[in-house]
């Protein structure tokens, strides 16, 4: 029986070459082997890859154009590998931007995990507007190390080994999303039966158990629900707390409260260390306005991630994460490494850290009115 197929999509130029030692290679001829290569991929004896690329695909509706179809394609796909070589594509104008550049943002903006880039030498085209335009959207979001692939055959074994490690990664987050299905068994039914005030405190030493992991060399410190990490470079205090229900349950909710107005007692525990920052775990999910409701005002910066919510106020730089489905020790561990993996990949740990700073000055002004008075 055919089984359904994993939809692969190839992102690049067409009609474009890119550099290497024995001379330009087309892309074109690589889309095309592409293709061939990763549609005759066997797993025990199926073949479960589909790819797209448009060159190969029949004619379209009338009522689509091509770049409707390409944008659409990204939204189906499970998996898109984009073929980076500087080159926007084609517009209808020099204004607008071109096709790679738009699929790019789609993939982005519909799933980054699922998003993966392939650096080829660059065009040997001299670059028009909107090819720097894209040049400069590739460089702010996207960070690489190493050079770009040099030959054809580099080209075509890195997109086959990036194409087999995010379908690994598609099917740890499948699995990830079925222990939903579990949590009326096992240790997240355990946890279920906990009354409020003890699983509000199972839920904190799962979650400080796990940040403190990711401190490097010696174990981090860990005292009264707070631990220092270094992010950056600098010493953060982040201090632990549990919603042990759902958040929009007040009875549940009020067990926090707004914890950053006791600031300064907090830092009080970790004299050298800077912030804190404030890591909510939420047995049930997160939304941007519980956050802001937390927080007591809407006027913040506030982001949706894979683990939750995270929050900074740029006035009093008070900072919040929320991490949504805290229901055991796998998904508050999972949480918290995927807290680590945004902080990794959207490069946001040095403005953290930078809040964190000024969040610690102001605290210490408050201290010593407070000792003061």
């Amino acid at each position: 029986m055919p089984i359904e197929k994993v939809r692969v999509m190839i992102s690049s130029r067409c009609k474009d070459y890119a550099a290497q030692a024995g001379g330009p290679f087309a892309l074109a001829s690589l889309r095309k082997q592409l293709k061939a290569r990763i549609e005759s991929e066997a797993l025990f004896g199926q073949t479960p890859f589909q790819c797209f690329t448009n060159e190969h695909e029949p004619a379209k509706a009338a009522s689509r154009d091509l770049w409707d179809e390409c944008l659409q394609e990204i939204r189906r796909s499970h998996i898109v590998i984009a073929l980076y070589n500087g080159d926007a594509g084609w517009s209808g104008e020099e204004a607008d931007d071109g096709i790679c550049h738009a699929e790019l943002n789609e993939a982005l903006y519909s799933g980054r995990s699922r998003t993966f880039i392939v650096q080829l030498p660059l065009t040997t085209k001299t670059p028009t507007a909107r090819d720097k335009r894209f040049r400069a959207r590739f460089e702010r979001e996207l960070h690489f190390t190493g050079s770009p692939t040099a030959t054809v055959a580099d080209a075509e074994a890195l997109v086959l080994q990036t194409l087999a490690e995010a379908t690994a990664n598609l099917v740890r987050g499948g699995a990830t999303q079925l222990r939903k299905e579990s949590y009326s068994l096992g240790e997240a039914l355990d946890w279920s039966r906990l009354a409020y005030a003890e699983r509000k405190k199972t839920m904190e030493d799962a979650c400080i158990a796990a940040l403190a992991d990711h401190a490097p060399g010696t174990p981090a410190r860990i005292t009264g629900g707070a631990t220092t990490l270094p992010i950056a470079g600098t010493e953060v205090l982040f201090c632990v707390h549990g919603i042990p229900a759902a958040t929009s349950l007040a009875a549940a909710r009020e067990m926090v409260g707004r914890p950053f107005l006791a600031d300064h007692h907090h830092l009080g525990t970790a004299p050298k260390a800077h912030g804190p920052v404030h890591v909510i775990a939420c047995h049930r999910g997160a939304t941007e306005k519980q956050a802001t409701d937390l927080l007591g005002f809407p006027d913040a910066t506030v982001v949706s991630t894979g683990f939750g919510i995270y929050l900074v106020d740029p006035v009093q730089r008070i900072q919040l994460v929320m991490l949504a489905n805290c229901r055991d020790q796998a998904t508050t561990r999972y949480a918290v490494q995927r807290l680590f993996d945004w902080l990794d990949r959207s490069s946001q740990d040095e403005p953290l850290a930078a809040h964190a700073m000024a969040r610690g000055r102001i605290v210490r002004a408050i201290q010593k009115e407070v000792r003061g008075r």
